[in-house]
């Protein structure tokens, strides 16, 4: 593994998209927030950010429906489970960068990439408008050259179609050579299905799994981004 971080010093990549929860952001505590007032509303039992971390992945229903029931396998009915998305939405939007914080390394792998001229991009589940509104918080929205949330197309990752928008909007070709930084078993589908070289970082939420289990095999793990960032200097 340690060949690969060889080659981004020696033969870096046309592109670098990456994942944003778990992998740039520590957004627990603000998902947390807004689920739990959702689910004040319903009648249902606050969950811990504990369980709000196993929960994240696959999109804003798939957490309201695991949160409804109270477990990964979710199963609410799914009328209850629209309602419950439409009203995250708006408390999610409103607060989401009230305990949110940029994960180490994060800032700085970004700017060391585009000095030494990477396209870079976002790719992630969550909704296109808190990205931007977190992006721009943290003051890093200018160092991406495009944003791909879960609602920009009908389809999320790791469908094809979300990683040839972000190559469309980061202007590089589909078959250049692109790495895909996340954190889950979602970002390794989607780099493998995009012939794009996977590295997942430690730390993030991948429903409480050990990297170690993610599969496909990622091409790379890191301790987190200030590792990928040390290998462009």
């Amino acid at each position: 593994m340690a060949t690969l971080i060889e080659r981004m010093r020696t033969a870096s990549p046309n592109l670098v998209l990456f994942d944003l929860d778990g992998t740039l952001i520590d957004s627990v505590g603000d998902l947390a927030d807004a689920a739990n007032e959702v689910l004040k509303e319903f009648g249902r039992a606050p969950r811990t950010d504990r369980e709000i971390r196993n929960f994240v992945g696959n999109g804003v229903q798939s957490l309201l429906d695991r949160c409804l029931v109270g477990h990964m396998d979710g199963g609410a009915p799914q009328e209850e489970i629209d309602r419950a998305v439409h009203r995250f939405r708006t408390r999610y939007l409103a607060h989401c960068t009230a305990r949110t914080v940029l994960l180490p390394g994060a800032r700085e792998a970004l700017v060391a990439l585009r000095s030494r001229n990477i396209r870079t991009g976002v790719l992630t589940n969550k909704p296109e408008a808190p990205t931007r509104r977190i992006l721009s918080h943290f003051g890093i929205d200018q160092l991406f050259d495009g944003v791909v949330g879960g609602d920009t197309l009908d389809v999320r990752k790791p469908d094809l179609r979300v990683v040839h928008e972000a190559y469309r909007q980061c202007g590089v070709a589909t078959n250049c050579d692109g790495w895909f930084v996340g954190d889950s078993s979602t970002d390794a589908l989607t780099a493998a299905r995009a012939g794009m070289t996977s590295v997942i970082v430690r730390g993030g939420y991948n429903h409480g799994l050990p990297v170690e289990a993610i599969r496909p095999t990622p091409d790379l793990i890191i301790a987190d981004l200030l590792e990928l960032a040390t290998a462009l200097v």
